[in-house]
């Protein structure tokens, strides 16, 4: 009988744990409501405003770049179809490799600039920021630049 007992209670316990715990989780459906507008200064608007340009320029760089790339790539692949001379070939793709690094290196150079530039800015009006690498697709494969994240303010 006590064996039977002690059973019972503990797949009580077991139940009680497995089905409440449900209820310790639940959402009460509310949503909080943040008006940005309200609690931001003028000076922080004015530095989001400025982080957004400067992204959008990084982005404008980033698709200059990787149309560049593919255009290279098309361009390499043509005529190295067109050579039969393995020593040519070497060639073009040691060129073509030369060029492509140079235009990612420019790439990450010029993005790393202006987020520099940017988050000094941000951070002087009050803006909390971290660099937040991106992977961008290149014909030779993904590589990470780093445009400006906003964290909070």
């Amino acid at each position: 009988m006590f064996k039977k007992s002690l059973i019972a209670v503990l797949f009580s316990f077991i139940m009680a744990m497995v089905l409440g715990t449900s209820v310790f989780a639940a959402d009460n459906g509310e949503v909080v409501k943040v008006d940005a507008a309200t609690e931001m200064t003028p000076e922080i608007a004015s530095a989001l405003s400025e982080v957004n340009k400067i992204n959008d320029k990084i982005y404008a760089e980033i698709d200059k770049a990787v149309a560049k790339s593919e255009k290279m790539h098309t361009k390499f692949l043509e005529q190295q179809a067109k050579q039969t001379d393995p020593t040519k070939q070497a060639k073009l793709k040691a060129d073509y490799d030369k060029k492509y690094e140079k235009l990612i290196a420019d790439l990450k150079a010029k993005a790393e600039k202006m987020t520099l530039k940017g988050i000094e800015k941000a951070e002087k009006a009050g803006l909390v920021v971290e660099i937040e690498l991106v992977e961008v697709s290149f014909p030779k494969g993904p590589e990470l630049i780093d445009p400006i994240l906003v964290v909070g303010w």
